[in-house]
């Protein structure tokens, strides 16, 4: 019976979603040239310019596929690299969600609140290779 009614509420939420013209995070393509903005505007003081890091963190060309904390020369908190993460989509979404949620310890401070926002640098850092 619980089953049921959970399957019944994301149905409904779900389609509530759609109707409303909302598509769920998880499901949505963002937009690489409005994350190219977002990017300019959050990211770019610690991060570089993507061709070369900056003194605070590491360049995010070819981030895909790459596993956390592991650019020579960069300076991580120790608890990046021992998380283990591999990054993907889905761990860019958790982590940028929320650095220090994710990563206890991390030294990123900053988050990305914004689901849209988050989907938009997200497709922009794909791009980055």
């Amino acid at each position: 019976m619980r089953r049921l009614t959970r399957i019944a509420a994301v149905a409904w939420l779900s389609t509530a979603g759609v109707l409303s013209g909302g598509v769920p995070s998880a499901f949505a393509e963002g937009n690489a040239a409005r994350g190219r903005l977002a990017y300019q505007r959050t990211c770019i003081a610690c991060h570089g310019d993507n061709k070369t890091a900056s003194s605070a963190g590491p360049s995010l060309v070819g981030l895909i596929g790459r596993r956390a904390g592991t650019v020579a020369g960069t300076p991580y908190g120790r608890s990046l690299y021992e998380s283990g993460i591999i990054w993907d989509e889905a761990a860019l979404q958790r982590y940028l969600a929320s650095p220090s949620d994710e990563v206890h310890g991390t030294i990123m401070p900053i988050g990305v609140r914004d689901p849209v926002e988050r989907d938009d640098l997200v497709a922009y850092l794909k791009s980055l290779k």
